[in-house]
């Protein structure tokens, strides 16, 4: 196989030189002379010397006084929807027991896992955030203002509290299961 490539090579080599000798010979036989025409010589007589004034000086203007240091407006503090704050989290769940974060609507069991690992594992702790705490994990798990928008606050605060009746009247069940073993989750859920 590499026998016909450097066969295959050789002939446009070959095939090369041969269009430039053939380009060469055609381009003497059938080429025209050199076209350059020359026109008659002009005799070109000098005018007489004229006055030639020098030129205008040149206005040199100074450049422009250097502008006084102004000192840089401070930047204002951020106001407190701004600020960022990480909530403090436990090392593991009190009792060896974590409450069941995903009867708040809107906590899966992915984001569940996700908050065990930042170390938040009881209603209680996510019921105390403050509104810079929320924007921190709100941020930190790119959910857009979804922990206002469902209330995880209030549920979280019903559900540590122990106002059961309340939290289901206001958000369903939370995932539970009745005896029969059916969620009365789902639309319920969410608040009205």
């Amino acid at each position: 196989m590499v026998h016909y490539l450097i066969e295959l090579a050789l002939w446009i080599l070959a095939a090369y030189f041969l269009g430039c000798l053939l380009g060469w010979a055609l381009r003497n036989l059938f080429g025209t002379a050199d076209q350059t025409v020359s026109a008659p010589a002009k005799v070109v007589t000098s005018p007489a010397p004229t006055y030639v004034a020098p030129p205008a000086p040149i206005a040199v203007v100074p450049p422009p006084a250097p502008k006084p240091f102004v000192a840089p407006v401070p930047i204002t503090a951020p106001t407190p929807t701004d600020k960022m704050e990480r909530p403090k989290g436990l090392a593991a769940a009190r009792g060896g027991k974590a409450d069941d974060l995903q009867r708040i609507s809107g906590i899966g069991p992915k984001n569940e896992g996700i908050l065990h690992n930042l170390g938040f594992f009881h209603f209680d702790q996510i019921a105390e955030w403050t509104e810079a705490q929320v924007a921190w994990v709100d941020d930190h798990l790119r959910f857009g203002g979804r922990i206002k928008r469902e209330e995880w606050i209030k549920q979280a605060g019903l559900l540590a509290s122990g106002k059961e009746a309340e939290f289901t009247k206001l958000y369903g069940t939370g995932g539970l299961r009745n005896a029969k073993g059916e969620t009365l989750s789902g639309s319920r859920t969410r608040k009205p």
